[in-house]
């Protein structure tokens, strides 16, 4: 029982990271790819609303301003 628990553990933690450290266009399209697979599960709905439609938007609208590297970046000012 111990040794399922700690490989579950291990599945579930090396997931994660995988996730993590996975560049963001790459999970936009994971994330698209599940939603486009519970389209066709009518039992579904309650969670492409909740969780899937609201981190597409949020991972699709970020751009280049979402990126840790401009973090302290101001914007350009057009006056000159």
């Amino acid at each position: 029982m111990q040794e399922a628990i700690v490989a579950l553990l291990v599945v579930f933690a090396a997931a994660f990271s995988t996730w993590k450290l996975m560049p963001a266009r790459r999970r936009l399209q994971a994330l698209v790819a599940l939603d486009n697979k519970a389209a066709g599960f009518a039992a579904l709905a309650g969670f492409r609303e909740r969780s899937l439609k609201p981190r597409i938007a949020k991972a699709a609208g970020s751009g280049c301003a979402g990126c840790a590297a401009n973090a302290g970046a101001r914007p350009q000012s057009s006056r000159r």
